[in-house]
């Protein structure tokens, strides 16, 4: 395959991906407008109406075959992605790594560890003093702390945005490819009805707002270290430690 039919071939799985996510999410919300109106004139203390795609069983599966899925075939199988685009770095342990010049070298991932804790950290210190000030602001709430939830929206979102980003690193370089990568997250984000409706509720907001950051966080820690799998450390650790937040009843 040519570099300009690789590279053409890129932006139409970008785009198959960002229409298949438009779609899934207005077809969500269509379905769903006339049970959340009734439940707007129901008593709260009835259970919330749960349709059946959303069950655990069925719309995890289908997410990390959407965000893995995608790319993985755009990479294995058609080969129009590159791993350094992707921020596949090798692991220090592999044989052919074992020069201190070489990127997937321990030195290297030294480093990447460095920049990695250095972030994440600041990172957390912002969503605590964030959260304090709310706590104060707000009623009380509780906050849940999931590993296995975290390390599941880690792959799917890291794995989705490093998808979306690749394009965007081979053509512009990997300091600007990295925050226009962001557009195309953006732009799927801003025409979901589902992100608006989570800017509703407070706790559902703050989750939405984290994951905003988190995806700040990403571009920048692929330009300190092109490491997809520190990057996922990160969205995990952090996502487990700051936990997610529901009203008190």
């Amino acid at each position: 395959m040519s570099t300009e039919t690789a590279l053409l071939e890129r932006w139409v799985w970008l785009n198959v991906s960002l229409v298949i996510a438009l779609l899934a999410g207005a077809f969500r919300w269509l379905l769903e407008r006339p049970h959340l109106r009734r439940q707007l004139h129901t008593s709260p203390s009835l259970m919330p109406y749960r349709p059946v795609w959303e069950m655990p069983w069925i719309i995890h599966p289908l997410r990390l075959l959407y965000a893995v899925g995608i790319p993985a075939i755009a990479l294995l199988w058609r080969g129009v992605l590159t791993p350094s685009g992707l921020g596949l770095k090798p692991f220090f342990w592999a044989a052919d790594q074992t020069l201190s010049s070489l990127s997937g070298s321990w030195h290297s991932w030294v480093r990447d560890l460095g920049w990695t804790c250095a972030f994440a950290g600041g990172f957390w210190v912002l969503i605590v003093l964030a959260d304090r000030t709310a706590k104060r602001l707000a009623p009380p709430r509780v906050t849940r702390h999931s590993l296995s939830a975290a390390l599941r929206e880690a792959v799917y979102h890291q794995a989705h945005w490093a998808f979306y980003r690749e394009p965007f690193v081979l053509l512009f370089g990997v300091g600007l490819g990295a925050w226009l990568g962001l557009l195309p997250v953006a732009a799927e984000a801003l025409l979901n009805p589902a992100r608006w409706t989570d800017l509703q509720s407070p706790t559902r907001g703050r989750d939405l707002l984290i994951r905003v950051g988190l995806a700040i966080l990403s571009a920048m820690l692929f330009i300190q270290t092109q490491n997809i799998w520190l990057m996922a450390l990160a969205d995990s650790t952090l996502v487990w430690i700051l936990g997610h937040q529901h009203e008190t009843q």
